[in-house]
Parts: C-alpha cells; structure tokens; sequence
C-alpha cells in the first residue's frame, strides 16, 4: 500500500516538475506558408486577394502564361514537359514575391521574435540540453544514493569507466 502510494507520489511530482511539452508553431505557420495558395498560381483568378499582392510584372507574365497553358491544353490532350517546367518556375517566382510582399511582412513584421528574441526551435533545443542535464544529474545523484561510485573495497586503484567522475 505505501509503495504504490510512494510510487503514485512520485509519478505526479515528476509530471509536475518535468512538464510536458506541448506543440508550437512550425515555420511553415510562422513565415506564412500556409497562405500560399494550394494550387498552381496561374489558376488562380486576376482577382484574387495572392494574384493583386504580386508586383505588376509578375501578374503580366502571370496572365500570360495562363493563356499559354489553355492554348497548350485545348490543342492537346496535355502539357508539355517545358511548360510544366515553366508552370514550377512561375510557382516558385510567385511564391517568394508573394512572402516578401508588403501585406504578408505587415501581418507579421518579426515572425522569429517569438518570446525573448529565440525562435520555437531554439527553446526546444534549450529545453532539451536542459532537460538531458537534469536526468544526468539524477543518475548521479542516485549512483551516490546507492553508493555505487565508490571503489568496492579493493586495496587497488580502480578505474572509472562509466563516463562519469
């Protein structure tokens, strides 16, 4: 009864004192990825919200190539391996104009400046070290706790090679 007392006690203080982690942001949540439109941008309309964010050269090679894909489609039954490479390259040329606009960087001018100027990753990694630091000093404080770290009664020199002092 006392140990399973003991060892509940001990489950709910090491839960209290280790925490848990719960998830942050990604960078695809803190950089606004997911705005980026899911489809290829020349299907998307003039009008749209991403489309008028584009700098004015970009939605005239934009409106062209959509132009260029429709004629390609209407006269085959698909496009051309150079096209859909052209599609890729306008996807990626629409998407870092559309990260670095003015209305994606106003609605969230520092998106690294999270907490005291360290991104989610670096308090992860922080947490880690601190957290692997912690258990290898309850390894060795129960190592002591058991008297485990002391020779065993040799009148020889004996050699540590746990890894620890």
């Amino acid at each position: 009864m006392k140990s399973s007392l003991l060892l509940a006690a001990t489950l709910v203080a090491t839960s209290v004192l280790a925490g848990c982690y719960s998830p942050q942001p990604t960078d695809a949540e803190l950089h606004g990825y997911q705005d980026l439109p899911k489809e290829d941008w020349y299907t998307l309309s003039d009008s749209s919200s991403e489309v008028k964010s584009l700098p004015a050269p970009l939605r005239t090679a934009l409106a062209r190539q959509r132009q260029e894909v429709s004629s390609e489609l209407a006269s085959s039954n698909g496009l051309s391996q150079e096209t859909k490479k052209r599609i890729k390259d306008m996807n990626e040329n629409c998407n870092a104009a559309f990260l670095t606009s003015a209305d994606n960087i106003l609605s969230n001018p520092t998106p690294d400046l999270n907490g005291q100027f360290e991104s989610w990753d670096k308090r992860r990694v922080n947490d880690s070290l601190i957290y692997s630091q912690n258990l290898r000093a309850l390894a060795d404080e129960w190592s002591r706790f058991w008297l485990m770290e002391r020779p065993g009664g040799t009148p020889y020199d004996t050699v540590n090679t746990s890894g620890r002092f």
